[in-house]
């Protein structure tokens, strides 16, 4: 205000040239991108895992869930692999129940059966060799 009464007004000063357009801005996108997928695969190869095992790893202990089978929104059925045996086991708002016992051997046969009739496509190859990385 006393400023103003003195009779001084500011002088503005010029922008910086901002130049490069399009192709400048594009390398600049490209160049963030990058640092948000290193620091994305960072986390989840470095950090995570040794925050206590947090993250996307395959399960390395005697139980293994092979097979999920979604009936109803509260109701599932699972086929689990424990320590070679392989359970049919049904959950629900009622609890977890052990349906049946199932054969390994059949079990094996229809998994084999079931990656060679249905192969996954090769960008999802990729992203599961990438997770399933040790």
């Amino acid at each position: 205000m006393l400023l103003a009464l003195a009779g001084w007004q500011p002088v503005p000063e010029p922008l910086p040239p901002t130049g490069g357009g399009f192709v400048w801005a594009l390398f600049q996108t490209l160049v963030a991108l990058g640092v948000v997928c290193a620091t994305a695969y960072v986390t989840l190869r470095v950090v995570l895992p040794k925050l206590g095992g947090i993250g996307v790893r395959r399960p390395l202990g005697l139980v293994n869930v092979v097979d999920v089978l979604p009936l109803e929104p509260r109701r599932t059925l699972y086929v689990i692999e424990v320590n070679g045996k392989y359970l049919l086991v049904g959950a629900s708002e009622a609890g977890i129940h052990v349906i049946e016992t199932l054969d390994a051997t059949t079990v094996e046969k229809a998994l084999a059966a079931r990656e060679t009739a249905r192969p996954l496509p090769p960008f999802a190859q990729t992203v599961e060799r990438w997770f399933m990385r040790k």
